[in-house]
């Protein structure tokens, strides 16, 4: 039986502890159905608090906790939490420092070690992420790179393992990260029948289809929050930055300062992040052609956006428009429409 322990605290996202602890839970009933003659389950999933006490989550849900020497266990998991600020992000090292000591033991002796989503920040708080590959969530990037600069952020994918320690993006990418170690844990087959059950893309790699460019660092530049804004309504518009300078009373060069300053971004790349986003809503709900749309965001040369675009998404806008919409509707989450008529 492996042993998995959930390192949480009490600012944990509740829905991620109860979904890891249902996971493996799921993954001893497929265990059992498989092999009915085995006398212990597959997995031993628990949960720890930093001070062996019992959680009381944000909601008011309390949670026990077991007393394990989790420092032995074969997989420890650092789960979500809820920050969403920078000091909210750089205080979860501090919330999870007891942790740390146990940590380092369980990684010098072979453990897996995983965290997912504002979980990483824990891990990384604790250095076994200097210069070593991981990924994050992509929406924090700005402060997870400024935090930690040793670590070796590839936002780009959806799950990076560098030697025993993995780690996952955003929200539900700890799906994906369940089933990694899963299949390190007990194999390949097991996992992937794991992945049907959970309706979960083994293969899905990358978090870069689903970001949101238009999510910017946060800033206090009003000036740079209007030349934003004007960006943002004048998209479409040939750009000069001589010309936008002069609209905002700057010499380029305090522009180019300025916007650095405040979103780590030239306004040229600015704009052409808007211009994607805004091509990525058109493909995800209108019919419009691929020529009309590059039009509207301001680009005449449909290659060269063609090209822009792969280099923002990873996909090309045929691909994206198939992985985003659902046949002629267009709605955000479809579902299937069962008629009543008839029935009684």
């Amino acid at each position: 039986m492996k042993q998995i322990a959930i390192l949480a605290h009490h600012n944990s996202i509740s829905s991620d502890l109860f979904a890891l602890l249902d996971y493996f839970e799921y993954c001893n009933v497929l265990w059992a159905l498989q092999q009915p003659q085995a006398v212990a389950p597959l997995f031993h999933c628990y949960l720890v608090s930093p001070d062996a006490r019992p959680l009381t989550l944000k909601q008011g849900v309390q949670l026990m906790v077991q007393p394990h020497a989790w420092q032995q266990a074969d997989a420890l998991i650092l789960p979500a939490a809820y920050a969403y600020r920078r000091t909210e992000l750089a205080a979860l090292a501090a919330q999870s420092a007891a942790y740390y000591p146990g940590l380092r033991q369980a990684a010098a002796n072979g453990s897996l070690i995983a965290a997912s989503c504002t979980g990483t920040y824990s891990l990384a708080g604790s250095g076994l992420l200097d210069h070593r590959s991981a990924t994050s969530s992509w929406f924090f990037k700005d402060v997870f790179q400024s935090l930690f600069p040793a670590v070796h952020l590839q936002l780009n994918k959806l799950l990076v393992q560098d030697g025993n320690l993995l780690t996952a993006g955003a929200t539900t990418s700890y799906i994906n990260l369940c089933l990694a170690l899963t299949e390190q844990l007990a194999g390949e087959q097991f996992a992937r029948q794991m992945a049907k059950i959970m309706l979960t893309d083994p293969n899905r790699t990358s978090q870069v289809p689903y970001m949101d460019l238009s999510i910017g660092q946060q800033h206090n530049d009003t000036l740079i929050k209007q030349v934003q804004a004007h960006l943002t309504s004048h998209l479409a518009q040939p750009f000069a930055l001589e010309r936008l300078s002069e609209q905002f009373h700057l010499t380029k060069r305090t522009l180019l300062r300025r916007f650095k300053a405040a979103l780590d971004d030239t306004p040229l790349n600015y704009l052409q992040r808007l211009r994607v986003e805004q091509a990525k809503r058109l493909l995800e709900t209108t019919n419009a052609p691929i020529e009309q749309i590059v039009l509207q965001v301001g680009y005449e040369d449909v290659s060269s956006f063609r090209k822009l675009f792969l280099q923002y998404t990873e996909l090309t806008p045929g691909q994206y428009r198939q992985k985003f919409t659902q046949g002629e509707s267009f709605n955000c989450c479809p579902a299937e429409q069962v008629s009543r008529i008839g029935r009684k």
